[in-house]
């Protein structure tokens, strides 16, 4: 699946979020609940693959990344959780984990976040998903920025 496909499917999801009756509030929602009803419509749009909110598994064990516990004086382990994850559920390696996505509200840029999607999209690390994704929500819109091989795509 090309990078092109997937943007548009995901453009399509943000925008079935954007039109449902009755709207989240997205100045006022958490990000979780925003997160879910994305995921939601992720699911339908990758039929062949699960699409998962904080997934904490990579196999038996749970997801960390090393050293993301530095990222913020907040964090005291380097366990992760990604916001949304298209993947083949028990399976590892480069071909079943397809799409990783964070999601904040009015951050343009979170540090962690961007490590952990550096990290997860890297293809010399463990993880190897092919596309990152970060979504800012502002006003309810959705700014987005993408991550392959373990770099922002400018």
């Amino acid at each position: 699946m090309t990078l092109d496909e997937i943007k548009a499917m995901v453009a399509d999801a943000i925008i079935q979020v954007q039109a449902e009756n009755p709207p989240l509030v997205f100045d006022d929602v958490h990000e979780r609940s925003t997160a879910h009803r994305l995921a939601v419509h992720l699911d339908s749009l990758f039929p062949s693959w699960n699409v998962d909110c904080e997934y904490d598994r990579y196999g038996l064990v749970r997801k960390s990344l090393e050293g993301i516990r530095e990222c913020s004086e907040r964090r005291a382990t380097d366990y992760i959780l990604p916001d949304i994850i298209v993947h083949h559920r028990g399976f590892n390696g480069q071909e079943n984990n397809l799409l990783v996505i964070e999601i904040k509200r009015d951050a343009n840029y979170d540090p962690c976040d961007f490590q952990k999607l550096i990290g997860l999209t890297a293809q010399a690390g463990m993880f190897g998903y092919q596309f990152g994704l970060y979504i800012n929500i502002d006003a309810g819109q959705f700014h987005c920025i993408w991550f392959h091989n373990g770099e922002p795509i400018k």
